[in-house]
């Protein structure tokens, strides 16, 4: 009984990659390129780890569809992605928004940069100076090196 079941589910699922084939080789080439972008930029909810154009789940292919349904049907890109992120939430974006909390994910990491560049170039030009100040000869000789460098300048 459950290899006929699994043979019931692979036809299914064959016929319905079959389908979806037809649909987006149906699709103007805006809307396979918007849905494209999207498999490339959303999380598999299926497959954790990977992006949706990369899960190999029947249930992420019927979710592609789905995708191109909806742009097929009108839909905006982010129209998609808001839908798909009220069922999936968070885990659904490949990066966080860039409002609320998701704000501080990408504010975060800019702002240590620039405190870390900041204290480097400071580092940096005290470390500068100090060496500087210590390879700098004095400028005024003494009668006896005045004498002895003369004396050797004559020698040469």
């Amino acid at each position: 009984m459950t290899k006929r079941v699994a043979r019931l589910a692979m036809c299914v699922a064959l016929v319905a990659h079959a389908g979806l084939s037809a649909v987006s080789a149906q699709q103007p080439a805006a809307q396979q390129q918007d849905a494209n972008e999207l498999f490339n930029t959303l999380m598999s909810p299926f497959c954790p780890g990977r992006l949706l154009a990369n899960c190999p789940s029947v249930e992420a292919e019927l979710m592609r569809g789905d995708i191109r349904r909806q742009l097929a049907a009108g839909a905006t890109t982010e129209a998609v992605v808001d839908s798909l992120y009220a069922i999936y939430g968070d885990r659904i974006l490949g990066a966080p928004r860039v409002r609320g909390f998701g704000l501080l994910a990408w504010a975060v990491p800019v702002l240590a940069l620039v405190a870390g560049a900041s204290l480097l170039a400071v580092w940096l030009r005290s470390v500068s100076r100090r060496s500087a100040a210590a390879v700098t000869p004095s400028a005024e000789l003494d009668a006896e090196s005045r004498a002895r460098l003369e004396s050797e300048l004559s020698q040469l």
